[in-house]
């Protein structure tokens, strides 16, 4: 007898055994689902959602006629997405899980690049052109990510703007002033606006791992230039010399070097954080735009607009290491959450490369993506 018992009871520890086996693998698949991905296509008026696990379109979301949406930008639990509607002066507020526009926030006129506080409470929204009928000034709205609400609209000088980026710490807004050549900072608690002057053409922005600085890009001189912003004191510690046209700026993740891409004469530079000196220029394909460092900082991608390539620096010989035919115009480039693949946009295209990081080849070509898209943003 005791013998059976002692049997059942083994059966069923196996059995239970068994179930929670089943149950963490089954949730961990769960877990390891790749994200869904927003892509905001510009003459469409519409967000293309792509299954990234197939690379196939699932839906469109539209967000009004004549819209144009340029850019956009997740809260940080992925289940809200913001879309700027630059055409409308609106916001478009997309539910990522029932994949439906929620909610339309009238805006200043032709919102432009928006950022989420560290915190994940506020979207603050730049403006491309100057606050209409007092155009020596420039909108930027601060949203009240919950309710939807604007909070207040901060005004800075000039007539538009192109980038902003927040401290670590959430305290201060970075803002590329495109028009005036300077970079403008806001107390993100009092709202107060200290202008940094920098160069002609103030125009993307990275800050150091450890928050300590802010690169910018001054798109306009000759030669073009990066200065280097001090977070602490506001102020500009130097502004090197770069190629022509310098557009992305990016920081590798050992804070050891700043990679800035060179529309004007296809190359990309390699600044030392140290000596704060240019020591190296890699060519690289016509209209070099947007960068992106992997987070192991071993490689960089870089879009170029105008050759319909992504240029692949390898960062330890400053060297480029493929250079792989993409899309035609790709303006935006993004890594998947997982880091595998790179996403390219087709700026006057319909279609998205997959890059395979691993061999450096396209993988897929997701179609009917949407006339023009031009932002990536990806959802739960």
């Amino acid at each position: 007898m005791h013998c059976l018992i002692l049997t059942l009871v083994m059966k069923t520890y196996r059995l239970s055994l068994l179930l929670i086996i089943f149950a963490f693998a089954f949730a961990s698949s769960a877990l390891a689902t790749p994200s869904s991905l927003f892509v905001p296509a510009r003459y469409s008026d519409e967000v293309a959602v792509i299954e990234t696990s197939v690379n196939q379109v699932i839906t469109q979301i539209p967000v009004g006629v004549g819209a144009y949406p340029i850019r956009i930008t997740m809260t940080l639990d992925r289940l809200k997405a913001f879309v700027s509607d630059n055409l409308t002066a609106s916001i478009s507020v997309l539910d990522t899980v029932a994949l439906t526009n929620i909610a339309t926030i009238p805006v200043q006129r032709r919102p432009g690049t928006s950022a989420i506080t560290p915190n994940g409470t506020q979207l603050w929204v730049v403006h491309q052109v100057g606050l209409e009928g007092h155009t020596s000034h420039s909108p930027v709205e601060v949203i009240d990510t919950a309710t939807n609400l604007i909070i207040t609209t901060v005004l800075i000088p000039g007539q538009g703007a192109k980038d902003i980026l927040f401290t670590l710490d959430g305290r201060f807004a970075y803002i590329a002033n495109n028009t005036l050549g300077e970079v403008d900072v806001i107390d993100t608690t009092t709202y107060q606006v200290t202008s940094i002057p920098t160069a002609e053409g103030s125009r993307r922005l990275a800050i150091s791992p450890a928050g300590d600085r802010v690169y910018v890009t001054n798109n306009h001189g000759t030669p073009g230039s990066v200065s280097v912003i001090d977070t602490a004191t506001q102020q500009v510690i130097t502004t090197i010399p770069v190629g022509a046209a310098p557009f992305d700026v990016g920081v590798t993740p050992n804070n050891n070097e700043v990679y800035v891409t060179n529309q004007g004469d296809m190359t990309v530079s390699v600044i030392d954080t140290t000596t704060l000196t240019v020591i190296a220029t890699i060519p690289t394909g016509i209209l070099s735009q947007q960068l992106v460092i992997t987070p192991d900082g071993t490689k960089v991608f870089v879009a170029n607009g105008f050759s319909d390539t992504v240029s692949v620096i390898n960062t330890a010989t400053h060297t480029v290491i493929a250079t792989i035919h993409v899309v035609h115009k790709p303006w935006t480039i993004g890594l998947s959450p997982d880091n595998m693949k790179l996403y390219v946009c087709g700026g006057h295209d319909t279609r998205i490369s997959v890059i395979d990081v691993a061999s450096l080849t396209v993988s897929a070509t997701i179609v009917n993506v949407g006339s023009g898209p031009w932002d990536l943003g990806f959802g739960p």
